[in-house]
C-alpha cells in the first residue's frame, strides 16, 4: 500500500473524518483546503498515538504527509506574498504617477523671477507694475540695494514703470526702506541744489529741512555747512554768491541801505520821508551808514528825501553796511 493511501486509509478511520466530506483526497491539498487538511494530519497522529509510534510504515507516511503539507502551505504562502507584493508596487506605482502629475501641474503654476530665474509661486514674489515680470523677495530687496548705492538705477523700474516704494513697503526690511526713504530725499534734489557736509570723513548729504539763511547742519556730525559755497559755514555774505555780490554792488551805486539783521540782510531803497527805517523784519537802522537806529550821529533826516521826486544826491557820508566777515 502506498503512502499517500495508507495515510488516506487512517485518516477516513479516525473520529475527525465526518469534518471533511468524504470525496478524493486530493482536494485536501488545495490551497483553500491545505489549513484544514493540516489541522486533520495533526489531530489524527494525536489520536493514533500509541499505534504510530510502534507502526514506523504509518509514522513515516504521517511524516511525509506533513512535510508535503508543509510545503504546500509554503507555496501558497509565497503566491499569496507574490500577490500582494505586486498589488503593493501597482499602487506605489499609481500613487507615484499621482505624485508626478501634482509636481507637473505644481511646476507649471510657478513663476519665474525675473532676477534670477529661479522659481516661485503667487505668493513668493512680487509682480511688477507691467505686469509681465516678477521678482521673488530677495531680488526684489536687492533691487532697492543697488539703487541706494546708484543712482544711475534710480527709481527702480522694471519696463520702464516705476516700482514704487509704497507698492512693496511691506516685502522689505525695515532698516532697507529707512536708508532708501533717506536716500530719496537726496535723489529727489536737484544736484545744483544739494548741500554736502564740508567734513572730509562725512560728507553726508544734508536736507533742506536741515538749512537755515544759507547754513546747513549736518545730523550725522554736527559740522555747519554754506549751502552757496560748499565750505565750512561762514558768517557774512558768500563771496561765491554772484547774485548777491550783484545786488550789493548796485546799492553801493544807487545809494541803498541794507539791514544789519542778520537773519535778513534785506537791501532798502528810501524814496521819501526822514532817515530812520524800520524793515519789514522788524529790524530798525539808519539809512545813511546802516547802524541801528539811534546808535550813530548821522542826521535823521536829509531835505531832499522829504519830498517825492526823482533827483536826491546821496548823502556824503552814506556807506552801506557790510555784515562781520569770519
Amino acid at each position: 500500500m502506498s503512502t499517500r493511501a495508507l495515510v488516506d486509509e487512517r485518516i477516513l478511520s479516525s473520529p475527525y473524518h465526518s469534518l471533511i466530506p468524504r470525496t478524493n483526497m486530493n482536494s485536501f491539498y488545495k490551497s483553500e483546503n491545505v489549513g484544514l487538511t493540516g489541522l486533520i494530519i495533526r489531530l489524527q497522529r494525536e489520536d493514533i498515538g500509541e499505534v504510530a509510534r510502534d507502526d514506523e510504515a504509518l509514522s513515516f507516511a504521517l511524516e511525509l504527509q506533513l512535510q508535503e503539507l508543509s510545503i504546500v502551505e509554503t507555496d501558497i504562502a509565497d503566491h499569496q506574498f507574490a500577490i500582494k507584493w505586486l498589488w503593493q508596487l501597482d499602487c506605489d506605482y499609481k500613487l507615484a504617477l499621482a505624485l508626478s502629475n501634482l509636481h507637473h501641474e505644481a511646476d507649471a503654476a510657478l513663476l519665474t523671477c525675473t532676477g534670477c530665474d529661479s522659481r516661485f509661486t503667487r505668493h513668493q514674489s512680487f509682480k511688477a507694475p507691467c505686469d509681465r515680470h516678477f521678482f521673488c523677495f530677495e531680488c526684489l530687496a536687492n533691487f532697492f540695494e543697488y539703487t541706494i548705492g546708484d543712482e544711475s538705477l534710480y527709481p527702480p523700474k522694471c519696463c520702464d514703470i516705476e516700482i514704487s516704494l509704497d507698492n512693496v513697503r511691506k516685502l522689505l526690511d525695515d532698516k532697507l526702506v529707512a536708508r532708501y526713504e533717506k536716500k530719496k530725499i537726496e535723489y529727489d534734489t536737484e544736484p545744483t541744489k544739494r548741500t554736502y557736509c564740508h567734513g572730509l570723513k562725512c560728507n553726508t548729504f544734508i536736507p533742506e529741512s536741515s538749512i537755515e539763511n544759507d547754513v546747513a547742519t549736518c545730523s550725522d556730525c554736527g559740522k555747519r555747512t554754506c549751502t552757496i559755497c560748499k565750505e565750512k559755514a561762514h558768517r557774512g555774505d558768500c563771496p561765491k554768491d554772484e547774485d548777491t555780490q550783484s545786488l550789493l554792488d548796485m546799492a553801493e551805486k544807487e545809494g541803498w541801505q541794507r539791514c544789519y539783521n542778520t537773519k535778513c540782510h534785506r537791501v532798502v531803497a528810501l524814496t521819501i520821508g526822514c532817515n530812520h527805517i524800520t524793515c519789514r523784519c522788524g529790524a530798525q537802522f539808519c539809512y545813511i551808514c546802516g547802524a541801528r537806529w539811534k546808535t550813530c550821529l548821522c542826521p535823521h533826516m536829509n531835505e531832499a528825501y522829504l519830498l517825492a521826486g526823482n533827483d536826491r544826491p546821496r548823502h556824503a557820508e552814506h556807506r552801506l553796511f557790510q555784515p562781520p566777515q569770519d
